[in-house]
């Protein structure tokens, strides 16, 4: 399958306290939005301590990386890097559920794979 490869530009954090509006509580505390070419083209989103993390999707163009607030440390080393750094959305051949596929970072392009 052919993977959708973003070079990160840059990248903006949004850190959340608990915030609890009737009775929903926000599972996600901390958000990386990603920038491209001066568009946003995606977000990484870090479940609460003890919150499970959805499945990652795509949106148009856009790619949604969630991941346990464990994985937050890792992904900032990457992000800082002065290597190059990729957002990529690779589809998923699921007859059980339509528009499948995994978000990953990598250190190189991975596009036209």
């Amino acid at each position: 399958m052919k993977i959708l490869c973003y070079k990160i530009e840059h990248y903006s954090i949004r850190l959340y306290g608990n915030d609890q509006k009737g009775g929903r509580t926000r599972w996600g505390d901390k958000v990386i939005l990603l920038t491209s070419k001066g568009r946003v083209i995606g977000q990484a989103v870090f479940a609460r301590e003890g919150a499970k993390s959805p499945e990652a999707y795509r949106s148009g163009d856009k790619i949604y990386f969630f991941a346990p607030s464990s994985q937050y440390s890792v992904v900032m080393e990457l992000l800082r890097r002065p290597e190059p750094v990729y957002l990529n959305w690779e589809a998923v051949n699921d007859p059980k559920e339509k528009d499948d596929g995994d978000a990953f970072f990598s250190t190189e392009p991975l596009d036209g794979l």
